[in-house]
């Protein structure tokens, strides 16, 4: 009998356990990558004591993502806006303590609450701060301007939480007009898993990485004076737009947009929820837009449209085309053939809409201008499925609203607001501004905020606006002037440029009074010439907008008016 071997065989379940070698292979590689480490943690070490390359110095790439992002820092006495978010919030403070008797109110939304094209300092909140303070100057009031360029309600939200820590007595939110350019842009933020978002947080609040970040910003931007005013959209957060084939994406997507829809009611009843479990009230804003001179962005057909429908609907439009500028009941015709065949086009329903407007059918024309704006393919303006959304949680939340949209309409010819009260397709002339804050101060006496129910006599009134626009400098309105222009750019709006260029008097009246919102009077003049030269009878129109300019303070805006309806009398 061979012999047995009664020695054990190693176990695949218990490995050996490691010889001396093995064990300082591995302490020299633990040993290797903490000395690795240790100029890295030196580094940012230092960089902590002396205070630089700080995350709060740079813009935020999760700007209303990143909860470890404050829209506040404390710096002594005070609260300033932090450093991140400058690019898209105007810098405010406020004091930490918050002095007896005073009323801190703070405003969210977009661009429009930013006061775009122009600063904070024509915005509503600004007007409604004036308009307290007066009317009740033994308080102290402080309007606190939070829009944010191109936020949409998702990342006002948690601006909203925050700002619930500082003593607000009031929060007003007017949002909805970014809802669709933010939304894909930013899903994969919003999608992030909890590791990978907790990972990209912890990345960010290195010095190291913002000192990295801070060398390639001052290297990107070498050999070029620095902006006068921080960038609307700079390269750390970008929109569709921003990209060359942002304007193309844009395509017909009914999924999307009631995903949209349900993101934005999601986010402003969390706003609302979140101030009623502080105790804070919440007021809401719903903003207007530029109907009657604001051509939709982009426009396509209705899905499954048939080549040979699609070929009668461009016959009937181009003749339509035609006849507009001789036959107006002609054109409406055409037009009206081709929206029997496809009327989802949003340029189609524009332009219907014009032709009855200028037929002087201004009641049918309504219609067809706000489905011009719920039709466009790249919509930029608030459509009427948010309107809705916004109605309904304010009806069964019990919340107040200010209807700024209806507001504004009810001053406008027909109810159909333009460049009379829009500077582009959703931003408020400087009076615009005026007329909001105005509206939303009327809320106070009721709901017990303003304990003085004081009026403000309109010459006070006038008088204030004119003193607080002459502290803004000549150069303000240039500068919105350059502004607007690259917003455009921006918005692609020389795609369909020939459609913004007025066809009528009152179209060069109110592209007049739009070059005078800017301070552009030379431009202004020359549109009215247009205009007197169309139609005379456009004289009416011109007036009341001289009058409405007086009250605005801007005396000077409304004599160029008045002196181009004088000299057109005379001429007659």
């Amino acid at each position: 009998m061979s012999e047995r071997n009664t020695t054990p065989e190693p176990s695949s379940a218990c490995p050996p356990l490691p010889t001396a070698a093995a064990a300082r292979r591995r302490w020299f590689a633990l040993g290797a990558v903490v000395a690795g480490l240790l100029p890295l943690v030196a580094l940012e070490a230092a960089l902590r004591l002396f205070g630089l390359g700080r995350p709060a110095d740079r813009p935020d790439p999760f700007a209303g993502f990143n909860g470890d992002a404050p829209l506040f820092e404390r710096q002594g006495a005070v609260y300033r806006t932090a450093r991140a978010r400058a690019p898209f919030i105007a810098p405010q403070e406020f004091p930490a303590a918050k002095p007896p008797g005073s009323f801190r109110i703070f405003c969210f939304g977009g661009s429009t609450v930013y006061g775009h094209p122009y600063t904070g300092e024509t915005a509503f909140p600004k007007w409604l701060e004036l308009e307290l303070a007066a009317r009740d100057p033994a308080r102290s009031w402080q309007a606190i301007n939070c829009g944010g360029v191109s936020y949409a309600s998702y990342r006002i939200a948690p601006m909203v939480r925050e700002v619930l820590r500082y003593q607000p007595d009031l929060v007003i939110l007017a949002t909805g007009h970014n809802e669709f350019l933010e939304d894909r842009t930013y899903h994969t933020l919003k999608t992030r898993s909890a590791f990978w978002s907790g990972l990209q947080r912890t990345a960010y609040s290195l010095h190291t990485v913002g000192l990295v970040r801070q060398w390639l910003h001052r290297d990107a931007a070498a050999g070029s004076p620095p902006p006068a005013d921080p960038a609307p959209l700079p390269p750390d957060v970008t929109t569709r737009l921003d990209s060359a084939s942002g304007y193309a994406s844009y395509r017909r997507d009914d999924a999307w947009w009631q995903n949209v829809a349900a993101q934005y009611d999601e986010s402003v009843r969390q706003i609302v929820a979140a101030c009623r479990a502080a105790h804070v009230p919440v007021l809401l804003v719903r903003l207007g837009s530029n109907l009657r001179d604001c051509p939709p962005y982009k426009s396509e057909h209705r899905p499954n449209l048939a080549p040979g429908a699609e070929a009668d609907w461009q016959a009937a439009f181009d003749l339509a085309t035609t006849a507009e500028k001789t036959d107006l009941p002609r054109a409406l015709r055409f037009y009206q053939e081709a929206a029997a065949i496809d009327a989802d086009y949003a340029l189609l329903n524009f332009r219907l809409a014009r032709v009855l407007d200028r037929l002087d059918r201004t009641a049918e024309a309504l219609p067809y201008f706000e489905k011009a704006k719920d039709t466009d393919i790249c919509p930029l303006r608030i459509t009427a499925p948010l309107e809705q959304t916004l109605l309904k949680i304010a009806t069964e939340t019990h919340t107040p609203l200010v209807d700024a949209a209806q507001v504004i309409a009810a001053r406008s010819p027909a109810g159909i607001p333009g460049n009379d009260w829009y500077v582009d397709h959703v931003h408020p002339t400087i009076g615009g501004h005026q007329l909001i804050a105005r509206t939303i101060a009327a809320q106070f006496p009721a709901r017990g905020w303003l304990t003085s129910a004081a009026e403000w006599p309109e010459d006070q009134r006038t008088a204030a606006y004119a003193r607080h626009l002459a502290t803004v400098g000549p150069a303000y309105f240039a500068d919105g002037q350059r502004r607007l222009a690259w917003l455009e750019d921006w918005a692609k709006r020389q795609r369909l440029a020939a459609e913004t260029i007025p066809v009528d008097a009152a179209g060069f009246a109110r592209l007049a009074f739009r070059h005078l919102d800017l301070g552009d009077e030379d431009a202004a003049r020359h549109a009215l010439r247009e205009a007197f030269k169309r139609d005379a009878g456009v004289t009416g129109l011109v007036r009341t907008h001289a009058q409405d300019l007086t009250a605005e303070g801007r005396a000077a805006s409304a004599a160029v008016l008045e002196k181009a309806t004088a000299t057109d009398r005379h001429t007659r």
